[in-house]
Order: C-alpha cells, then sequence, then structure tokens
C-alpha cells in the first residue's frame, strides 16, 4: 500500500522527519488499566443451549475463543429448552470474549458470535435461525397468556416484572395521530430510556415521540400496533412485545417464555434477507419508492446500507453520483452546467462519498478509542502539555480578522483558561474553541490564515490553532467545532508518530480489509467516476464566496471546478492537506457498515480487537455541564447520542431507539448506531451537488426530503416488525418409511422398528419432529405377511390444528418375512443307495418344495436334467423335514441337493458326495442340531420319506465318474441361483 501520495514523497518524508522530532518515541502516556490484563490465567467455560424445532440435534456447535484457542468440549446434555454443549479454555483469562459457531443452525451455519466471559464462565442461550443471544429464558405464566388467531398476547400489566417497565393510564396530551388533544385514552409504557405511547382504542402508537416529530413527517410518526383493550387492561401480541421491547418470546413444549438479550458480537457481517431478522420485507421495500420518487424529481444520489443482528439486510444506491460539471475554456474554467443525461454517472453500492464530519467519529474516535484502550491517551491530559503544543496558551491567542473583541465572529470579550482544555474537554466541544476560524479564508482568518500542501509538516497549522483565541470560556458552552478534531487529529498523529491517514490504514482499515475508505483517494489512484462529486464550483458557493487577496491584489487560491475525488471541507483540503481529523475521509457504504459494527460487537471484528468494551462505554456516556440535565444531553466523548427525556438529536427521532448514537456530515452523510435494535444505518449522500440557490450556504439538493436524512432511517425502522405468529396452523405431514422384520419377531419389537417420529410443516414454513405411538392390527409374528400399522401424534408447540382439522396420524405397513431359505443334510458323504434326511427353513408355510440331486462336477450342466429325489410339504412353520434316497446307480462323485420352493420359487442347497462302495439299504434320520449348531444324525433311524422316486434320466445313471469334489463346489449354490428359478417354474407343472 502506498502510505504517502506518490506525487509527494520527498516532502512527506521530510515532514514526517519534523513531524518524529516534534515528539519522543511513542509511550505509554498514562497508566490506564487495559481490562483483564492483570487477571490471572486460568480455565474459563462457555455453555450453549441451544434450541431447534423439532428436537433433531446434532451436536453441530463449535467454540474458539477471541483469537483463535479452540474450546475443548467438555459435556453434552439435554434440558428443556434444547441440547447444551459446555466448553473449557484453560488458557483464558476470567473475562475473556469466547466465539460459538452454531454449525447445524437452519440459517446461519457460518454465524460465530462472541460473548463475554464474567469471572471464568460464560453461559448462553439460542435459537435456531435467530443470529441473537440471550439469558436464560423466563416462564410466562400461562393464566396471562391469551391466545387469539394464532397469537399469543400479554396483558401489558402483568409485563412490569417480567421486563421491568413501568406503565400510566391517561389521554394524549398533544395532537396524536391527527386527534385533537384529551381525545384519547393513551396507554405510556416506559422502558430503559424508551417510551411507548398507545392510543388504545385505536391500537395506535408512538414511540419515543418528540416536538421534532411532530412538526415534521407526521406520516412517518404513529403505526399500528398488535394489540387490544379488554376489561380495562391492554393486550400486547408476542410480536408486537419483540417489537418493541427487543425481546424474544419464544414457544416451547406448549409453555411461554421470554428471552431478553446479552451482548453478543458478531465476528463478521454477512448478508441475510430481511425477513430472518425482523424485518417486514415489503415495508422496507417501500424506502426504495420513497428515495426513487426524489431522485426522479432531480435530488442528490443516495446510498444505503442496513444491518441487523451482523447482517447486511439492504445495500442500495440510487441516482447520480455526476450530474453537473465545469469546464475550462482556453484555461479559464467556466460555470459548472447540468450535462447531458447520457454524461451523467450514476450512484452504485461501491461508489465512495465524501463523508464529511463522520470523519470525526470513523476516523479520529476509532484511533482515539484504540490509542486509549492501549494505555498510550490520557484524556484528562492538558493540551498544553504535549510536546509541539507549548504554545497553546492565552498570552499566545492573537485577535484578528473576524476574531477580534466585538468583531463580526462574535467574540464578545476575551477569554481565557487555554491551559486547562483538557483532551476529555475538546471531545465534549467544551473547550470553548472558535466553531469555524475559517484558516483558508484570509478576509475572515487575518493572521491565522494558513494554506498548505504537505499533510505531513504539521507545525504551521499547529502554531494557528495555538495563536486562535476562544470563543467561549472553557467548560461554559456546548459549541460544536471542527478545530476541535483537527487538535485531536493531530494529537493521535503526535502519539503514534504517523499520519492520521497512515496510522488508520495500517491499525484498522487495513486491518478490517476496508479497501475504500480513506484520505485523498485521488492520490490512491481512485478513478473520479467512482467518486460521488459535491460542489459544483469549488469553494465558491457557485461563485458567491471568495478566500480575499494577498497584499500585491492577487486573489488568495480557491478551487472553484467541480469537487469530485477532492474533500469538500475547506479547512480539510486547504489548511490540513486534505488528511485530518475533521474531516476527509471518504468510504462506501459496504465499509460503512463495517464500520459501524464495530461499536456494536465491542471492537471486535474479523476475530481482532481494536478497541475495548469499556473505552466504548466511556465514549459513549451521555455529559452535560450540569449534571442534574444529563438526560436531556446529546453529546458524548465526541459521539451524539439521543437524549433521554428531551427533544434529542433530531437525526435520531422516527424511529431509533433512546440508545443511539452516531454523527451528521455536511455533505449529506448520516449514521446511525441503535444497540437496542443491534441495528446500523448509513445512508451517503452528495446533497451539495447541486446549485446554490440560496447564498451562500442554500443548496438545491437540501430542499428534498430526503436531504434531512432521518426520513430515511424511519423507513427502516417502520419496516421492523415482530413474529406474526406464535401458533402456526399445520401444512403438511411427513410420509413415513415401511419396514420388515423376520418372521418370530414379537410385536414389542414390530413397533419399535417403526420410525419414532414424523415431521409436519407450519403456515411459517416451519417443519416440526412429532413422536409417534403406533399400533400394528392383528400382528401375527410367525406369520409372514404385510400388516397394517397407524402412528398418532400429537401437534409440536406452536402448531395448531389445520382448517378443516385432519386426522394427526400416519399409516405404514409392516412385513413378517422369512428368512433366508437353508438346507442341511443328515450327512455329507453317503453310499450309492443310501437314504439322506433333509432339514431346512425359510420356505413359504405350506407350499410344496423339490428336492434334486445335481451333478457337482459340471456347474453348466441343465437343472431341468438334475435328478428328482422327491417332494415334500414345507409345515406352517416353513420348516421343512424330509428323507430321500440316493438312487443306487448313482455313480460316485460330488453332487449338489438342490431344494426349490414351487410357490416362494426360494431355493437353498448343499453338497453330497456319493462314495464308492456297496448300496446302503434302509434310510438314515433327518439331522438334527445339538447345542453346538452341527447337525448330527442317526443312521439307523426309522425310514421316511417318498418312496416313489423316479429314476434318473437315461436310465438312471449320472455321466460322470466318482472322484474327490472339486474346489469350486462351495460357490455352485451362487452360480446356480439365476437358473433354479427356470427350473422352479418347470417342475411346478410337472408336480401338480
Amino acid at each position: 500500500m502506498t502510505t504517502f501520495r506518490p506525487a509527494r514523497a520527498a516532502a512527506a518524508a521530510a515532514g514526517a522527519a519534523l513531524l518524529l522530532a516534534m515528539v519522543p518515541a511513542p509511550a505509554v502516556l498514562a497508566d490506564v488499566a487495559v481490562p483483564g490484563a492483570d487477571a490471572q490465567a486460568g480455565a474459563s467455560t462457555l455453555t450453549v443451549h441451544y434450541y431447534k424445532p423439532g428436537s433433531q440435534y446434532e451436536s453441530g456447535i463449535e467454540a474458539a475463543a477471541l483469537g483463535g484457542a479452540e474450546g475443548t468440549l467438555t459435556d453434552v446434555d439435554a434440558d428443556g429448552f434444547g441440547t447444551t454443549m459446555t466448553f473449557s479454555f484453560p488458557e483464558e483469562e476470567p473475562d475473556a470474549y469466547l466465539g460459538f459457531t452454531v454449525t447445524e443452525d437452519s440459517t446461519f451455519p457460518d454465524d460465530t458470535r462472541y460473548v463475554r466471559a464474567v469471572d471464568g464462565a460464560a453461559e448462553v442461550w439460542v435459537v435456531d435461525g435467530d443470529p441473537r443471544a440471550y439469558d436464560e429464558p423466563t416462564r410466562i405464566d400461562p393464566e396471562v397468556v391469551v391466545k387469539r388467531d394464532a397469537k399469543a398476547y400479554v396483558a401489558v400489566e402483568d409485563l412490569t416484572e417480567l421486563l421491568d417497565l413501568t406503565y400510566t393510564y391517561g389521554s394524549n396530551g398533544y395532537l396524536f395521530d391527527g386527534a385533537a388533544p384529551g381525545t384519547l385514552d393513551v396507554l405510556t409504557i416506559h422502558r430503559g430510556r424508551d417510551y411507548f405511547e398507545i392510543a388504545v382504542d385505536r391500537d395506535r402508537i408512538g414511540s419515543n415521540v418528540t416536538g421534532n416529530m411532530l412538526n415534521e413527517y407526521t406520516d412517518l410518526v404513529f403505526d399500528d400496533v398488535d394489540g387490544f383493550r379488554q376489561g380495562g387492561r391492554y393486550y400486547l401480541s408476542f410480536g408486537a412485545i419483540e417489537r418493541l421491547f427487543q425481546v424474544r418470546p419464544l414457544v416451547l413444549d406448549g409453555a411461554e417464555y421470554l428471552l431478553e438479550k446479552q451482548f453478543v458480537a458478531h465476528d463478521e457481517i454477512t448478508p441475510a434477507d430481511p425477513g430472518d431478522v425482523g424485518f417486514d420485507p415489503a415495508r422496507l421495500a417501500e424506502l426504495d419508492d420513497y428515495i426513487n420518487a426524489q431522485v426522479a424529481d432531480g435530488s442528490s444520489a443516495v446510498a444505503v446500507v442496513v444491518t441487523k443482528d451482523g447482517k447486511v439486510v439492504k445495500e442500495d444506491a440510487y441516482g447520480y453520483a455526476l450530474r453537473y460539471s465545469t469546464s475550462e475554456v482556453d484555461g479559464v474554467t467556466q460555470p459548472a452546467e447540468l450535462l447531458p443525461q447520457s454524461q451523467w454517472q450514476p450512484a452504485e453500492v461501491d461508489t465512495l462519498f465524501d463523508l464529511a464530519s463522520n470523519t470525526k467519529m470513523y476516523a479520529t474516535n476509532y484511533a482515539l478509542q484504540r490509542l486509549v484502550s492501549e494505555g498510550r491517551l490520557d484524556l484528562d491530559r492538558t493540551l498544553v502539555s504535549f510536546p509541539g503544543w507549548e504554545g497553546f496558551t492565552d498570552a499566545n491567542s492573537v485577535y484578528t480578522g473576524k476574531w477580534t473583541v466585538g468583531g463580526e465572529g462574535g467574540i464578545p470579550e476575551r477569554y481565557t483558561g487555554k491551559e486547562t482544555i483538557t483532551v476529555r474537554d475538546i471531545l465534549h466541544h467544551h473547550a470553548g474553541l472558535i466553531p469555524d476560524p475559517e484558516y483558508p479564508n484570509l478576509g475572515s482568518a487575518g493572521e491565522l490564515w494558513y494554506q498548505t500542501s504537505d499533510h505531513t509538516d504539521r507545525s504551521g497549522i499547529i502554531e494557528r490553532i495555538s495563536q486562535t483565541p476562544l470563543r467561549y470560556a472553557p467548560r461554559t458552552t456546548f459549541a460544536y467545532s471542527d478545530v476541535d478534531y483537527m487538535i485531536l487529529g493531530l494529537l493521535i498523529e503526535q502519539i503514534s508518530g504517523k499520519p492520521l491517514d497512515v496510522y488508520l490504514e495500517e491499525e484498522i482499515y487495513g486491518p478490517l480489509g476496508l479497501d475504500d475508505t480513506l484520505f485523498t483517494p485521488l492520490e490512491h489512484g481512485v478513478a473520479p467516476s467512482r467518486i460521488a462529486a459535491t460542489e459544483l464550483n469549488g469553494n465558491t458557493r457557485d461563485g458567491n464566496v471568495s478566500f480575499g487577496a494577498h497584499a500585491d491584489g492577487t486573489p488568495v487560491y480557491i478551487r472553484d471546478y467541480t469537487l469530485q475525488g477532492e474533500v469538500h471541507d475547506e479547512k480539510a483540503f486547504y489548511s490540513m492537506d486534505g488528511v485530518s481529523g475533521h474531516a476527509g475521509l471518504f468510504s462506501t457504504t459496504s465499509d460503512m457498515a463495517v464500520l459501524t459494527q464495530l461499536m456494536l460487537g465491542g471492537g471486535i471484528y474479523g476475530g481482532e480487537q481494536y478497541f475495548t468494551q469499556e473505552v466504548i462505554d466511556e465514549f459513549l456516556t451521555p455529559y452535560s455541564l450540569d449534571p442534574a440535565n444529563v438526560d436531556a444531553s446529546t453529546v458524548a466523548l465526541g459521539w451524539r447520542v439521543h437524549s433521554k427525556s428531551a427533544a434529542a438529536y433530531y437525526y435520531f427521532n422516527w424511529g431509533p431507539s433512546r440508545s443511539t448514537f452516531g454523527h451528521q456530515g455536511w455533505t449529506g452523510t448520516l449514521t446511525v448506531i441503535d444497540p437496542l435494535h443491534d441495528l446500523t444505518i448509513t445512508i451517503l449522500t452528495n446533497m451539495r451537488h447541486s446549485p446554490v440557490i440560496n447564498p451562500p450556504n442554500g443548496f438545491e439538493g437540501a430542499n428534498f426530503p430526503i436531504a434531512d436524512l432521518a426520513p430515511i432511517s424511519a423507513h427502516v425502522y417502520r419496516a421492523l416488525e415482530g413474529e406474526s405468529q406464535q401458533y402456526n396452523p399445520l401444512v403438511e405431514i411427513g410420509d413415513v418409511e415401511d419396514v420388515s422384520v423376520e418372521r418370530g419377531t414379537p410385536l414389542e419389537a414390530a413397533l419399535a422398528a417403526l420410525p419414532a417420529a414424523t415431521t409436519v410443516v407450519d403456515t411459517a414454513g416451519a417443519t416440526h419432529a412429532a413422536p409417534l405411538t403406533w399400533e400394528i392390527a392383528d400382528y401375527d409374528g410367525a406369520t409372514p405377511g404385510a400388516y397394517a400399522a397407524r402412528g398418532t401424534f400429537a401437534l409440536p408447540a406452536g402448531v395448531t390444528q389445520a382448517e378443516p382439522p385432519v386426522e394427526l396420524a400416519v399409516d405404514a405397513t409392516v412385513t413378517v418375512t422369512l428368512p433366508e431359505p437353508s438346507i442341511a443334510l443328515s450327512a455329507d458323504e453317503v453310499d450309492p443307495g443310501a437314504d439322506v434326511g433333509v432339514s431346512g427353513e425359510g420356505f413359504a408355510p405350506g407350499e410344496r418344495v423339490e428336492i434334486r440331486l445335481v451333478d457337482g462336477s459340471d456347474p453348466t450342466e441343465e437343472l431341468g436334467d438334475a435328478v428328482l429325489l422327491g417332494t415334500a410339504d414345507v409345515a406352517a412353520t416353513s420348516e421343512l423335514a424330509q428323507t430321500v434316497t440316493i438312487d443306487a446307480a448313482t455313480v460316485p462323485g460330488a453332487y449338489v441337493v438342490v431344494v426349490t420352493g414351487l410357490d416362494s420359487e426360494r431355493t437353498a442347497t448343499s453338497a453330497l458326495t456319493v462314495r464308492p462302495g456297496t448300496p446302503t439299504q434302509g434310510p438314515t434320520e433327518p439331522p438334527t442340531e445339538d447345542p453346538t449348531g452341527e447337525p448330527t444324525g442317526d443312521p439307523g433311524g426309522a425310514p421316511g420319506g417318498d418312496q416313489g422316486r423316479p429314476p434318473a434320466p437315461g436310465g438312471g445313471d449320472l455321466p460322470r465318474t466318482g472322484g474327490a469334489p472339486p474346489v469350486w463346489l462351495p460357490a455352485l449354490g451362487l452360480l446356480l441361483a439365476g437358473a433354479l428359478t427356470l427350473l422352479g417354474a418347470r417342475r411346478r407343472g410337472e408336480a401338480r
């Protein structure tokens, strides 16, 4: 990366040397404790409770501490909420940030969330498809829950302890949604810093209504609320409770719970569907119509990005980054004109915008917050005590130009106390400094005039600031001042030993991967066409402003060309060479989504922490000179905050919670960061890219409603919603698989073989598991066949009966099957003429089988030519017992006995060797099994079998000679399997 402007490398090196010569090597400037620095390393634990509808868990949770140390899974359990997994981190601090990823989450399987341990332990409850994290669920008394239209409602009166809120009933004290004062019954609810007023007979609500909101954009003030009045009480739906108070109602196993959010830092922001994080997509899309209508009428370009719960839900650009431009004729700049429409440059989501005073937050404040987190900056240190600022004294003040006592600049008297001003005073804008000394304007600044083209040599501007007189006595008046942040940017450079832009790139923007957030973009190679233009004719306000003339009569330099890629702010460009703590930063919506998220996530992003939560809290604490008025304050350490009790910071009306903070920029930019809703909105416009119609600062672009910026954020908030239904009707019952069991399976085992659950789908599209209770009609495990089974179920929690109602049951078939057929012979070797007992199982009960003798020496022999030894009927138990006689004329050798069922066509085989020798008379008994499972036989057993055995084909002799069984004999049964079907079919006709 190029750290200095290429055209000024030599000057940069020399200037940097001068800058560093002013300050000793970077050192810890105060003993500021970094949280956890002194804690002893020890085991920290993280317990994650995870609920998923259907309760089909896969133990899909991974854990790692901030910094990458993986957690060791020490316990997996289940409770009434869902599955519970506990991880140990042996080397982490007791207040470590511990991350988890629910890899089985149906919507956000890649979302890593960090929670912070307290005293070595963190415990969090999470819900499938919800990127937030919660404290332990609180059960709602079922007696106070009212169910209507598949929704749950609870009276406000019953929420006081659950949600720590207060309420009062009265009448409207102002024009409420068009109703005259005193004409409506109004319920006012207070929770934390926020309040809500509900017209209980109209079901209309106003949130944090102020006088500003009643004077402008009144159509964006009031909205419908899902509630009803009954019996003197007002009931809010679960959806309304979630929307207003940002808690999670949950129906679990027929019981209702509330879950309070706990802090969570999302490791990265990723895109998501608006509906997945609590937005009504149709209402959010209304913002497009609102902006496009004004763009069509000629408004400026607008780019908007919205994040919620670590997810980007909207990022769009509208209008044109450039519509006007100056030109040159013979080297003379001609006034800007509206270009032909074919030359207009459309705004895109990657268009860079001049952030103006949002630079103060996302450059200077971020750098300061990092330095304070590192213990390198003490906010209570006086400015005059820093090297190079020794001249910042009352005695060194120069009253000149507009800035004389009683002069045009408005200084009423000489104020003193510059030596007492601290960094904290400057951040609070209570230092008493002149808001805009107009340093580049010789006519206004007088001896304080200063312009430069080298931002690495800060000695000149430090001298001018040190000479600038006070406008107010320190710590007496809030005076928003650019000079405050020029000073702070210079301090960052002195403490870090680097130019501000280099420090930010190396410490924040680069590590965050923000390629489009930078100062002086043109000098870093960004094409002008990628940057939204601002003022049409430089800083001249269309020829209405000049910077005066030097003593020799030459005009003081002022830009007169259309600005595109150069910072608009005069002090930033002329006196700070484009790099300043108060203005000069450019960025895009995508980069701003990351930067704003840092403040919601404890300074954490991408596995790194850039500043601590404790420092964030300090910088966001409202401040007032009178502590009794702090609830009315809109000022923190640089950040603008929503007041608790006053008309508030204008731009945070019409929707944001009273915990909101952010900043506004003069070029038409606004950042809204709302921790209650875990939401950020960045609005970037170039409203100054329009003609001046009311000199000096009345730009045409400021006349459009979107130039007020707040209506844009109002449309975003109006699109927020809670879950509309808690009890969703059934729309689909899943099928289940049929099952097979072997003959002899008892009823209990057959029932256990059936599916344990089916699935049901509700109107919200959610799939739930529903456990089944089975019955099998007329089941007989001893008798093969098909049996009808029916499984019934109860509806899962949150799922209601369909309309019209359906039977809550599924059907399946249980098939009792026979074991694989097998036979055993009473002897493996016999003499010609001997009887052989054949026993077997696995045949169809009652069917007739054929018993044949097949030549074992030739597996290709036609089975139809095999010797039929006999037939037999299978017992009802599917068992076979039969005695057959080997013909006395059988040639000794290897054979196979084949038994084939004529109905089932099931076949079994067994090898038999016929020995050479004297023909044997008399049968042998069919084999039985001894306790070891080996077949046994008794040659002296009783005679039996079919005495009508046919002779062997061809006179009873098999065409072979005796000998040992070949080695391939065991495989013969496999080779015969395909042909035995033909044999069964052929012989079935003979037997019948």
